[in-house]
C-alpha cells in the first residue's frame, strides 16, 4: 500500500522539477509513486508528446525512467546513467523538444515544458560527469593521428607539436563577420580530424552553425613555438566518437594545485556538443630556430 506521504513527496519533487499543475494530473505523474522507491529522489523530469501520445522522462538519484502510461498498457524503461551518451534540448519559437541519447535507444519528447527541460538536461549532464570514470567508451576511436598523410601540409615536427598539446585558441566568425576567440581542449583523431567539446548554445557553437571556417592556434611559450591551423568545423554525428571525446575531455585536471573538471563542464549554455575540425592548411613556426 502506497502511503499518502510518499505520494505527496513524489508530487512535491515533480513540482520542484518544474512540472506544472497540468503535468501533475497526467497519467504518468499519477502512476509514478508506484515505481519510485522510498529512498529515491527526483532530480529532473520532462513530459511531452511521444509518437501519437504522451510520455515522461524522470531522472532520479538512482536511475532514469521512461514512462508511457496508457489505459490498456504501461511502458516503463529503466536506464542507468552509464548507458547515457548525451541529452539534447532543441528550441524553435514556441516549440521545445528534448532527446535523451542512450546506447539502448533514443527517447525524444516534443512540445515539452521549457523550465522542466532545462532542469532535466542540467541534471542529466551533472550525473554524466559524476559517473564518468575517465575510460574511453570505445577502443575503435584513437586519439592519435592515424597517419602522416592525414595532414600533408604539416611536417613531422608540426604534427608532433600538435599531438603533444591539448589546449588551443579556437577562432570563429559570426554571421556579421565578427571574430570570436575561445580557449578549448582538443583531441586529434582518425583522418587527422581535431575534436573539441562545447555546449550547443555557446557563441562558438552558434558561429560554427553559421560559418564553418575556423582557425586553431597553439602556442608554447618556453620554446617559442606556434602552430596555426585553418579548417572547416562541423557538428560530429558519430555516437562512438562523441562518447569518446566527451569522456576524454571532461577528465579532471590540476588547476593551481586543485584537481577539478575542465571549464567546459561549468558552461550553462545548452547541452554538450562535439565538433570536429577538418584541417585544410596550417603553419608551424619555431621562433628559436628562426633568424631575424
Amino acid at each position: 500500500m502506497i502511503s499518502a506521504e510518499h505520494i505527496n513527496r513524489v508530487k512535491k519533487e515533480l513540482a520542484e522539477a518544474g512540472v506544472t499543475g497540468y503535468g501533475l494530473v497526467k497519467s504518468e505523474s499519477r502512476y509514478l509513486p508506484q515505481i519510485i522507491h522510498e529512498n529515491e529522489h527526483i532530480g529532473g523530469a520532462v513530459y511531452g508528446q511521444f509518437g501519437s501520445g504522451s510520455a515522461m522522462l524522470i531522472a532520479t538519484d538512482h536511475r532514469i525512467i521512461f514512462l508511457d502510461r496508457k489505459p490498456m498498457f504501461t511502458t516503463n524503461d529503466e536506464l542507468t546513467y552509464d548507458v547515457v551518451s548525451g541529452v539534447k534540448l532543441n528550441q524553435g519559437g514556441l516549440f521545445t523538444a528534448v532527446t535523451l541519447h542512450t546506447r539502448v535507444a533514443d527517447y525524444a519528447l516534443r512540445y515539452v515544458n521549457l523550465k522542466c527541460a532545462r532542469r532535466f538536461v542540467k541534471y542529466i549532464e551533472s550525473r554524466r560527469l559524476e559517473s564518468n570514470d575517465g575510460q574511453p567508451v570505445s577502443d575503435t576511436v584513437s586519439p592519435a593521428i592515424s597517419s602522416a598523410s592525414s595532414m600533408p601540409f604539416l611536417d613531422d615536427s608540426a604534427q608532433n607539436f600538435l599531438k603533444s598539446h591539448d589546449i588551443a585558441v579556437l577562432s570563429s566568425v559570426d554571421r556579421t563577420g565578427n571574430v570570436y576567440g575561445a580557449v578549448v581542449y582538443y583531441l586529434v583523431g582518425q583522418l587527422g580530424r581535431i575534436y573539441i567539446l562545447t555546449k550547443s548554445s555557446t557563441t562558438k557553437a552558434r558561429n560554427i552553425l553559421a560559418h564553418g571556417q575556423v582557425s586553431l592556434t597553439i602556442f608554447e611559450e618556453n620554446t617559442a613555438r606556434t602552430l596555426n591551423i585553418q579548417g572547416d568545423a562541423e557538428y560530429e554525428t558519430d555516437q562512438k566518437i562523441k562518447d569518446f571525446v566527451f569522456h576524454e575531455i571532461v577528465k579532471p585536471r590540476s588547476y593551481d594545485g586543485e584537481v577539478q573538471p575542465p571549464p567546459v563542464t561549468k558552461l550553462s549554455e545548452g547541452s554538450f556538443t562535439v565538433i570536429h575540425i577538418t584541417p585544410s592548411s596550417g603553419k608551424y613556426t619555431d621562433y628559436k630556430q628562426t633568424k631575424a
